[in-house]
């Protein structure tokens, strides 16, 4: 007679945000001592039906510095990846600029955000690698 297999249920993906990350690393800065497992048992009983696993969190802790340079914004809770920018200091630059014009009660128009990502590209002398398109304007947008 065959051996009597028993099959494991297969457990679902589950998406963690980029927030939950950069929670998932802070509570462990915050408990040194906790180990892994109680981490994760904590964020599943925190977040119902979160089904997070502890090799989950290990990986989560391997990448901590790049969880936890994430800024939170608006948009944090529905990302599900970091994607670093391609042009960190341009990126910068238009943030700062963006923050300023918003704060002196400026209109920030789709052209009006190419034409100051193409001025701040030539400064940084990266207008031959920068192609300031609607697309590149839209993501802008999202990131901040």
């Amino acid at each position: 007679m065959p051996p009597i297999r028993l099959e494991k249920p297969r457990s679902t993906r589950t998406a963690i945000s980029v927030e939950v990350k950069k929670e998932i690393c802070e509570y462990i800065v915050a408990n040194p001592n906790v180990n892994q497992g109680d981490v994760a048992t904590f964020f599943n009983t925190k977040y119902q039906n979160f089904g997070v696993d502890r090799t989950t969190i290990n990986k989560i802790w391997k990448e901590r510095e790049k969880w936890l340079a994430v800024l939170s914004t608006s948009q944090t809770p529905h990302i599900f990846r970091h994607r670093s920018v391609q042009f960190p200091e341009l990126d910068k630059a238009m943030q700062i600029w963006t923050s300023q014009a918003t704060a002196a009660g400026l209109p920030l128009t789709d052209m009006i955000l190419q034409q100051k990502g193409k001025e701040f590209a030539k400064m940084l002398n990266i207008e031959d690698q920068l192609k300031c398109t609607n697309g590149w304007g839209y993501r802008f947008k999202c990131t901040t």
